[in-house]
């Protein structure tokens, strides 16, 4: 499939001209010259590479000049047909229709990769519970709702860093009431999940979240930094208490997940895995799935302090940012003689 990428890469490179990295064949994810932005403020902008364009889920996003023009972002096939041609679009149509038919894609890629039936994406467009709101401290926000936050740790700085927010009764959909919302967004900004938690004090189901393949998103892409140590956890509210992390929502990671093919791919320091106490025979799969390759003794392992609780979550709450950082500095590799 090497081939068939660097024939995509090609065909935008022939109008975008070369990427910031040029041609990487175990990337998908590309930064080009905005053309717009040239066009608007000149050829220093050429050396900016604001132009973001993802192959595998075939959209693009200029970061400077979409908050300005609605048209700057959204799929490949548009951005051919505004800054490419006819032709250049037929060739590029031909080469996505090779991926989906090759053997490879259907072993390692969802429906969803490589589409360019915009249609698709279109109706299947992930929107937030009827009654959502953002907390922001110059508007009314449900005190029951702060007041859960407040008890696990979680101040301002989280909140609106995390973008949270929370619903109140919802009368089509009663599930999703009374919930905490914490949204996961991709690489190019958009909404691609949410987990709502429970934050009344009686017995309902905990968690609530839209009917999504958890396994074609990596939560919260858009906050990754690809070269510094990235760490594995198990739930949002370890995420968004633990730096540069990657919730897995749930125990588990194969190679059915974009998560797993990314970070064999991108990540350019250490990888840790910091799951619940109770899950240490995950977390040992875990490492043995990714002590490979370019990963290959850079995977380790964190171990929770009983003392301080069962999570990361709980470790925040108890400890803070310095009992958090603690745990990091003593992520340890498994000695080779129990991976077998």
């Amino acid at each position: 499939m090497t081939r068939e990428i660097e024939k995509l890469y090609t065909i935008l490179a022939s109008f975008l001209g070369e990427s910031k990295s040029g041609f990487d064949d175990s990337n998908f994810q590309y930064q080009f010259a905005c053309p717009r932005c040239v066009d608007r403020d000149g050829q220093n902008e050429a050396r900016k590479y604001n132009l973001e364009v993802n192959l595998q889920k075939q959209v693009f996003k200029c970061w400077k000049c979409s908050s300005m023009d609605d048209d700057m972002h959204g799929s490949i096939v548009k951005l051919i047909k505004m800054y490419g041609n006819e032709t250049l679009l037929a060739e590029y149509k031909d080469v996505i229709r090779s991926i989906r038919d090759s053997e490879l894609y259907r072993l390692h890629f969802s429906n969803n990769d490589f589409n360019i039936d915009t249609s698709i994406i279109q109706k299947d467009e992930l929107k937030f519970p009827e009654s959502y709101q953002l907390f922001k401290k110059d508007k009314p926000f449900n005190k029951t709702a702060m007041k859960y936050l407040n008890e696990r740790g979680i101040g301002w700085d989280i909140i609106e860093r995390y973008k949270l927010g929370f619903t109140g009764f919802q009368d089509e959909n009663k599930k999703s009431s009374y919930r905490i919302i914490i949204p996961s967004y991709n690489a190019f900004g958009e909404l691609n999940y949410w987990v709502g938690r429970n934050y009344l004090p009686v017995d309902r189901v905990k968690y609530d979240n839209p009917k999504t393949e958890k396994k074609d998103i990596i939560f919260n892409e858009e906050k990754l930094v690809w070269d510094a140590d990235i760490t594995l956890v198990e739930g949002p509210f370890d995420h968004i208490v633990v730096p540069n992390s990657v919730p897995l929502l749930g125990k588990e990671l194969n190679n059915g997940y974009k998560l797993y093919w990314e970070l064999i791919s991108r990540c350019n320091a250490c990888c840790n895995i910091w799951l619940d106490n109770d899950a240490k025979d995950s977390a040992l799969e875990i490492y043995k799935l990714l002590n490979h390759g370019r990963l290959y003794n850079k995977v380790r392992i964190i171990e929770t302090n009983e003392d301080f609780g069962k999570d990361p979550s709980d470790i925040y709450q108890k400890g803070g940012y310095k009992e958090i950082a603690r745990h990091l500095a003593n992520a340890q590799q498994i000695d080779e003689v129990y991976l077998q």
